[in-house]
């Protein structure tokens, strides 16, 4: 055992764990990425490790469409919104809603899912600025932006309700 008192002991066992821990976090992310760049092999390499702004359009293109991919990867939820999303098109398309409906649900699933790449965004500069370490800050900056995604398909809720549910309960309940 340690010649320290307990409570220094405990703590230098939990600065060790969390050392230990946040490296292999970083060795993860460095794998992930790692894989990222070899599945795009067709992709200049000078786009893959791009640090400044993009050189053309078709560059622009390819880094938002690899930031969905990592989101689509990393992020749960956003997986979530983006099924939801296909099952009202075909919910829409099955009951045949009008176009004023269709404008609401297209404008409230691009709002929820914007959204949730904006808080998938915070979280990585929240977790580059804290080093991975725990900061109240940084955690009152994440709960905020995922309350903004909560307040936002809530309300995306509420207008599928508006827009699907007189359709559905006169399927259901006829006359």
């Amino acid at each position: 055992m340690s010649n320290l008192p307990p409570d220094a002991d405990a703590e230098n066992r939990f600065k060790r764990g969390r050392t230990r821990g946040a490296t292999a976090l970083k060795r993860r992310r460095r794998k992930s990425d790692l894989d990222v760049v070899r599945s795009t092999s067709f992709v200049p390499l000078s786009w893959r490790r791009k640090v400044g702004r993009a050189g053309n359009l078709l560059e622009s293109f390819y880094h938002a469409f690899h930031g969905v991919a990592v989101g689509l990867k990393e992020q749960r939820n956003l997986r979530i919104h983006f099924s939801l999303a296909a099952v009202v098109t075909i919910l829409g398309l099955t009951l045949r809603i009008d176009m004023m409906s269709w404008m609401a649900l297209v404008i409230v699933m691009a709002l929820v899912i914007a959204c949730e790449f904006i808080n998938t965004s915070l979280e990585h500069l929240v977790d580059i600025s804290a080093n991975n370490e725990y900061h109240a800050a940084a955690r009152a900056a994440k709960d905020t932006a995922a309350a903004a995604v909560l307040s936002v398909s809530l309300a995306a809720l509420i207008v599928g309700l508006m827009v699907f549910g007189p359709k559905l309960y006169s399927l259901f309940f006829p006359g």
